[in-house]
């Protein structure tokens, strides 16, 4: 008996041990800016723990730096945390759960070792997003500027299969196009259930998502977060139909923002939407649980519209980083459409205070197809002219859209099957204006429209035109083979003269400038232009 007691002394204090060191626990290496995540395992049993249960994480990293984000139930008795670390070292995570008795989520801990990256993802590279010092465009977290020229496949998530998803993927990243959009799991597009059969909720009321679908919605951010795309998540007050009540819109935005928290995604309440005070709710809640990640609202087309009221509407609130304008499709009618994406971007961008994009067009279509409506009838003209328009009139950033894609045609019969919409002129000529921007110093253009001379009449013919405020940099768009004159009082000489054909993706160069009054630039028989002036 005597040998007995320390026997059972020595179990117990193993017990203790093992118990208090669960609390604490090793994870394998991430490298900076990857997403990691934490399985946990609830102790006790809830009737919705989708609902019942808020989870959240502490972050404490090299030089205290430190930072909170949401976990999520995601099936069963498991839960998940997700980051991503901004920085090389040890970082130590803490949890803290609603219900403070349950030991297998609540004051749990553990670290991660994080090494430096050195492969050539540019997003690992330099970090989520953020907005610039001066509030014009939007950088890495490293501060460097962050091209958006995006793409949309808003309903990707319910009808494209993972591997249909990672050609698409791929492709946009071959195309240099930086940021895909789309929409949680949009009832519009005609499916209840994602390609395998899952829907996203377990009820109409948005009361109990179903782990199964949201896996597989990570898995396509993930991948293209891999590729070098941003996410851009439009719609999470409205996450399946239109409009779902506060609590429960509040709920899933909360719950879809743990499931992005190591993911490069943007974030928006509004799906093509009126302004909402559902809207604001929502956006605020974002706002609460992540301070990592931007939020914008993706506004309605308020058409023929002194200003855009919608965006107007939204731009002072606080939780709101950058200020999105749709200029639409204004069905069909090109005037609108130009006009919309030269006064409407330079509208938010005269107020300076939050960067603007355009996000969203006239879409390209197969054909000029009378049965399909007139906002289906966009070319690849129209896709070209409006985004070098909003680049040059203060929207540092847009987002093409294509029949086909935006609503991925699945009938390999049809002219918009979404193989053959890839393959449009536009969609080829985003990748020409994403590397004509690269190029140059895009972040510093502003908007200068006044200095045309010769500034035409009809819409369509308008030009527009930017610079630098160091006046080393000029932009001018010819949307017509046309001659612009240019006041160039304040511009430096002598001065690079160099045409692009953003239809071709040819350069043309035209030798030096050196005086002020040689102000007269002739398209070199070009059916559209693009003016460069160099110091």
């Amino acid at each position: 008996m005597t040998n007995t007691i320390p026997n059972r002394l020595t179990l117990v204090i193993t017990f203790l041990i093992t118990l208090f060191s669960c609390n604490t626990r090793k994870s394998p290496a991430r490298h900076v800016w990857e997403s990691w995540e934490m399985e946990l395992t609830s102790t006790r049993t809830y009737d919705n723990p989708y609902k019942d249960i808020s989870l959240s994480v502490e972050y404490t990293g090299p030089g205290n730096e430190t930072f909170t984000s949401p976990g999520f139930w995601n099936g069963q008795s498991v839960f998940i945390i997700r980051s991503a670390f901004p920085s090389a070292g040890k970082w130590i995570w803490n949890t803290s759960c609603s219900d403070t008795s349950n030991m297998g989520l609540h004051n749990q801990s553990g670290e991660v070792t994080v090494e430096p990256y050195n492969g050539s993802n540019p997003l690992y590279k330099n970090g989520f997003l953020r907005v610039s010092d001066n509030k014009r465009y939007l950088t890495f977290h490293n501060m460097d500027p962050f091209l958006w020229v995006g793409g949309t496949a808003w309903i990707a998530p319910l009808r494209a299969s993972f591997e249909d998803w990672k050609i698409y993927i791929d492709d946009c990243a071959d195309k240099k196009i930086s940021v895909v959009q789309i929409s949680p799991a949009s009832s519009w597009g005609g499916d209840s259930v994602d390609v395998r059969g899952n829907p996203p909720f377990f009820d109409k009321g948005l009361n109990k998502w179903n782990p199964a679908y949201w896996d597989g919605f990570d898995k396509k951010v993930q991948y293209a977060n891999e590729k070098g795309v941003v996410v851009f998540i439009v719609g999470l007050m409205e996450p399946v139909e239109r409009y779902p009540s506060e609590e429960s819109a509040s709920l899933f935005a909360r719950n879809l923002t743990a499931r992005m928290s190591g993911n490069f995604v943007v974030l928006s309440p509004s799906f093509d939407s009126r302004f909402m005070e559902l809207g604001n709710t929502v956006g605020n809640v974002l706002n609460n649980v992540t301070s990592r990640h931007l939020i914008t609202q993706h506004p309605g087309t308020p058409s023929r519209s002194l200003s855009h009221v919608i965006a107007d509407r939204y731009y002072n609130e606080d939780y709101l980083d950058f200020s999105m304008c749709q200029s639409g499709h204004n069905r069909g009618n090109r005037n609108w459409c130009v006009w919309q994406a030269v006064h409407w971007n330079l509208d938010l961008y005269s107020r300076g205070e939050k960067p603007v994009i355009n996000g969203e067009a006239y879409y390209e279509a197969d054909t000029i197809d009378i049965s399909k409506g007139p906002a289906y009838r966009g070319t690849a003209k129209d896709a070209r002219q409006l985004g070098y328009m909003s680049f040059l009139s203060g929207s540092l950033g847009y987002t093409y859209g294509a029949l086909g894609l935006w609503n991925w045609e699945t009938d390999s019969t049809k002219g918009s099957y979404w193989k053959k919409a890839m393959r449009y002129p536009g969609r080829m000529q985003m990748q020409y204006m994403s590397e004509f921007f690269a190029e140059i110093d895009w972040w510093k253009l502003e908007p200068k429209h006044n200095l045309i001379l010769n500034q035409r009449s009809d819409t369509l013919s308008v030009m527009t035109l930017a610079k630098s405020p160091g006046n080393d940099l000029l932009v001018a768009y010819l949307p017509k083979t046309d001659t612009i004159q240019i006041n160039l009082d304040d511009f430096s000489f002598p001065a690079k003269v160099t045409w692009f054909d953003p239809i071709a993706n040819k350069y043309i160069a035209q030798g030096i400038r050196t005086r002020k009054d040689e102000n007269e630039f002739i398209s070199p028989g070009l059916s559209e232009s693009i003016l460069l002036l160099k110091k």
